[in-house]
């Protein structure tokens, strides 16, 4: 079976990430699968941002909760702004690797994912335990990832408890053994965030079923070669 390549925010490098713009260069390089980031406004629109804060990326220093729907959608203009989870999932029919940080989003993301009939598609992906667990309580259907950054050893008992599809750690911690781990277990990895093709090469050898990347063109690149 043939390695997932994840592109990170879309493309990030030529375009402005997470917008409509950067996800649709990269399904036009051959990304497998977009990955994207998720936040929550004041008013509880699901919108797709890395940082609380618009600072970085957009030049306002204020967080996004602390904004309303219709003051982040006057920000940018036409596809590079910061959409609506919705928007996303009704543009965009690749596979998603749904990524969030806090457990607020996930009332609003379920949702805005079913109605749009996507769960399918949809693999959500944290670190945040306490939101997996708050997601698995309200969908036993959410297919779901854990993002991994505390060693080498797969958390095989914390997997099966959530119902995890994908172990998914940094790829620091990917080694050949904890790959079969998983593998025995059932269930599948994604390492991030992999740009240099070094590591790309590493994360191979060691069996992972997919790789997100900064780099879409190399990975896709790569993994064809």
């Amino acid at each position: 079976m043939s390695v997932i390549a994840i592109a990170h925010r879309g493309e990030p490098v030529h375009e402005r990430e997470n917008t409509l713009r950067s996800f649709a260069a990269a399904a036009a390089l051959g990304a497998d699968m977009l990955e994207l980031d998720l936040r929550r406004t004041r008013d509880g629109a699901i919108v797709v941002l890395h940082d609380q804060s618009l600072e970085r990326l957009w030049g306002r220093d204020v967080s996004v909760g602390d904004l309303d729907w219709d003051e982040v959608a006057a920000v940018g203009e036409g596809e590079v702004r910061i959409p609506l989870l919705a928007e996303v999932l009704a543009h965009v029919t690749l596979p998603l690797m749904v990524d969030f940080t806090r457990r607020e989003v996930v009332p609003g993301a379920l949702a805005a994912v079913r109605d749009a009939g996507a769960l399918g598609r949809s693999l959500f992906v944290t670190g945040n335990v306490p939101a997996l667990r708050a997601l698995r309580e309200r969908s036993s259907e959410a297919r779901i990832g854990l993002t991994w950054t505390e060693g080498a050893d797969p958390p095989l008992d914390l997997l099966d408890e959530l119902g995890a599809e994908y172990w998914n750690p940094m790829f620091a911690f990917v080694t050949s053994k904890g790959v079969a781990a998983v593998h025995e277990s059932g269930r599948s990895v994604s390492a991030w965030t992999v740009d240099a093709e070094a590591d790309m090469a590493r994360m191979t050898e060691a069996g992972v079923d997919a790789i997100v990347s900064n780099q879409v063109a190399a990975l896709v690149a790569f993994l064809r070669r």
